[in-house]
């Protein structure tokens, strides 16, 4: 499927690091399935993807981690 930001390049499954940030804490989750324009970086994900990952960010940031660190499949990484 064509970018349809710059209309330039196709979109091509990426995996990628997202970050989000609250009430001083971090959390990043890794290895975020998502389809990226190779031409201008734009990033798409997928409904199934985006909820998954607002319930991962949801539960990083209601710990009393200040930085916490995820895989996207679950799995806990060292910060």
């Amino acid at each position: 499927m064509r970018c349809e930001r710059c209309d330039q390049a196709d979109r091509r499954p990426v995996r990628r690091a997202k970050l989000a940030e609250r009430d001083h804490k971090v959390a990043v989750v890794l290895d975020v399935p998502m389809e990226e324009c190779q031409s201008c970086g734009d990033r798409w994900l997928r409904w199934d993807v985006a909820g998954r990952l607002d319930q991962l960010f949801s539960e990083m940031l209601a710990s009393d981690v200040e930085v916490a660190t995820r895989h996207f499949d679950g799995t806990l990484s060292a910060a």
